[in-house]
């Protein structure tokens, strides 16, 4: 079977209207293993995915539009509100075609070999750590996304089996404790850990207050977002109440035929390297006016959209206006750094700016604290 997704997303358009004020979408397969999800539309690179297991002649061509454009309508709409279950109801049958996949995807079984983008070496300081106190359908919440990294909490106040000397890095394997074995929450590389649990707060810009006892650049984290990777309860030496174990402590079993089952493990992984190739896209809009991209910018909920918007505005005119957009959406969508690089450059445009002056303060010290 070969469904040509160029055509399908034609036929979309041209049978239930185009987004207005939208450069039409690339489309195409995955090339992992996207189980997690029948499809995903992509605003940083107006790019459509779908799951490569829908190019099968079992799926109804129908069925299989029905995924074409709950995506496309998604490059209007970031999330399932009203108006996009509005929009979306304008395709027949969307429920029974939800139905059909929810089965279809039920019954696969064997995953085919895809592309991994993210894999661990053996090495025996390779760390094995659990987040404490998570429930499997919670652990995300373990991991705060700020300023480019994952600020991780381990749940608590963790004694490390290591010399935690300046510089030292880690990579990790995350686990959550099930009932009698271990859920494989992700994967990062080069992870710094600091001896003792530490708080950070987002104040004076945020309320946000949390506690974390690792850091981990999310370019070089895999996350899995659906939990089917798992190893035993006796695969972990008998100090694992502590929390954290090197590879080296596996006894009984082949450490080297466990790191290679978790390389293996591809199922719907996060983007890596997405964040900063990202960071500079554009939004695909048609709107050149600059005054009217930054209204829509501060207008938009969704604080990556907003970024990607006040891009396209300092790409049609670059000055102090639209580079004051770009790092408010910035500094909006916690990314400090970056914000902080663009109000550098407004201070230096206007030196007695009260405003951009005491920003800047207050990042540096944002930036300190999460250090």
């Amino acid at each position: 079977m070969a469904y040509n997704l160029e055509v399908l997303l034609d036929e979309v358009i041209k049978e239930y209207g185009y987004n207005k004020g939208y450069i039409k979408p690339n489309i195409r397969w995955s090339n992992f293993n996207r189980l997690y999800s029948f499809g995903e539309y992509r605003y940083w690179d107006n790019t459509i995915e779908i799951s490569p297991f829908l190019n099968d002649k079992r799926i109804d061509v129908e069925t299989l539009k029905s995924v074409i454009y709950h995506e496309y309508i998604h490059q209007e709409y970031s999330e399932h509100n009203k108006d996009f279950n509005k929009r979306e109801g304008l395709f027949p049958n969307v429920r029974k075609h939800n139905k059909i996949l929810e089965d279809f995807f039920d019954e696969i079984e064997e995953l085919p070999p895809r592309e991994v983008r993210l894999t661990i070496e053996y090495k025996e300081n390779l760390t094995f750590c659990i987040l404490n106190g998570v429930k499997i359908e919670e652990y995300l919440l373990a991991f705060y996304a700020c300023n480019g990294n994952y600020y991780i909490d381990l749940g608590k106040n963790i004694k490390l089996p290591f010399s935690n000397s300046s510089g030292t890095s880690h990579d990790v394997i995350w686990l959550v404790e099930g009932d009698d074995l271990y859920y494989l929450a992700g994967i990062s590389k080069d992870v710094k850990f600091s001896n003792a649990r530490k708080a950070a707060s987002l104040k004076p810009f945020y309320s946000d207050k949390f506690s974390y006892q690792a850091i981990a650049s999310i370019e070089s984290t895999s996350l899995f977002m659906d939990i089917g990777c798992t190893i035993p309860y006796n695969l972990l030496p008998g100090q694992k109440d502590l929390g954290i174990f090197l590879l080296k402590d596996i006894k009984d079993f082949s450490a080297k035929d466990v790191i290679n089952y978790i390389n293996s493990y591809d199922f719907d992984l996060h983007d890596v390297g997405f964040s900063k190739k990202a960071l500079y896209d554009i939004a695909p809009l048609i709107e050149e006016d600059y005054k009217k991209l930054i209204k829509l910018a501060y207008k938009e909920k969704d604080s990556m959209r907003a970024i990607w918007i006040a891009n396209k505005a300092k790409l049609e005119k670059e000055c102090f206006e639209t580079k004051f957009c770009l790092a408010d959406c910035l500094l909006e969508g916690l990314l400090f750094e970056a914000a902080l690089e663009e109000y550098i450059d407004l201070q230096n445009i206007d030196h007695e700016n009260e405003e951009i002056n005491q920003r800047i303060i207050d990042i540096k010290n944002i930036i300190t604290g999460l250090k």
